[in-house]
């Protein structure tokens, strides 16, 4: 039997290519996908039982079942005295009264079925809100004057430039100790209420926000009311280098049917700081209000203020 022989054609083919730049190029390891990369790399990231979707820009997200997670689809307004938040105020009324107005509380999410990240995320969440919100007299030894309490649960969605919230909250007053005390005539009330509540944010572009709120308090007491509308705008840009931060300016109004929907302006300009991981953003600035007040026990006042503070949003 004669031995097997190349076709021609064949063998010109491979003295081409063994003469070639591409059989002189070395191989690199690089050029070659891990087997353990070869399904995020060629069919993009699967977690758990997540869904990839693609978002607004056309990448590839990864939807799932997040416990406790970091970030929010939807933040407390940055110029309402009465959000969950951490902050300190002091401020001076019309009257020449001196004030400080703390803020103890937060906001944070319980279960997300969406993307992981924490900030700006995508997808539905349930989220926890609790926050009190007290005033001290600067000219009387710092003495409370009244508190606010507020707590809520919302469940919560966020997708491209729209987000929306549904939920419940209670907004319950107190009356110090001290000022009854320097008021012995005064009539404590009890100002209760507890509300459904509804809203919707649009941002045109990542540094501005506008947002309106309904709320119907079906139980209510103390001078309450049934419903209260709520809306605003925020300007929020973020710092080309996060630690010099970048200025912010908000606007807020709140008509209550307790007070015949008179506005309750607040506007606020100042600072700020954003945590470029986290999404918290911590601000300094001036903070102006004018119409009745947000310290519920005293509903039926009006005041005028200017004041500096310090804010913590989450």
């Amino acid at each position: 039997m004669s031995p097997p022989t190349l076709n021609t054609a064949a063998t010109d083919d491979l003295d081409d290519f063994a003469s070639s730049d591409l059989a002189a190029t070395p191989i690199n390891a690089s050029h070659f996908v891990d087997a353990s990369d070869f399904e995020p790399q060629v069919l993009g990231p699967v977690v758990g039982n997540g869904s990839v979707v693609g978002n607004t820009n056309g990448n590839r997200e990864v939807w799932d079942w997040h416990l406790l997670p970091d970030g929010l689809l939807w933040h407390s307004y940055l110029a309402d005295p009465h959000e969950p938040r951490m902050s300190l105020m002091v401020f001076r009324d019309q009257r020449g009264g001196e004030y400080w107005d703390a803020t103890l509380g937060g906001r944070m999410g319980l279960l997300r079925y969406g993307t992981g990240e924490a900030k700006r995320p995508t997808g539905w969440q349930w989220d926890l809100e609790g926050a009190v919100m007290t005033r001290l007299d600067r000219k009387n030894s710092q003495d409370v004057e009244s508190m606010d309490f507020r707590f809520g649960t919302e469940m919560t969605a966020a997708e491209g430039p729209w987000a929306m919230k549904v939920g419940y909250f209670h907004v319950s007053s107190h009356v110090g100790d001290e000022y009854v005390e320097r008021n012995p005539t005064f009539q404590r009330i009890n100002y209760v209420t507890e509300s459904w509540i509804i809203g919707s944010s649009y941002r045109p572009v990542d540094s501005m926000r506008l947002y309106a709120e309904f709320a119907d308090a079906f139980i209510q007491s103390g001078g309450a009311k049934r419903y209260q509308v709520q809306t605003g705008y925020e300007y929020t840009p973020l710092a080309k280098v996060a630690r010099r931060g970048a200025p912010f300016a908000a606007v807020h109004l709140n008509l209550r049917e307790a007070v015949d929907y008179e506005a309750s302006t607040t506007m606020q300009v100042g600072w700020a700081f954003h945590g470029p991981d986290s999404g918290r953003r911590l601000r300094f600035g001036g903070q102006f209000g004018d119409g009745p007040t947000s310290q519920y026990e005293f509903f039926t006042r009006r005041e005028q203020y200017v004041g500096l503070g310090v804010w913590l949003d989450f």
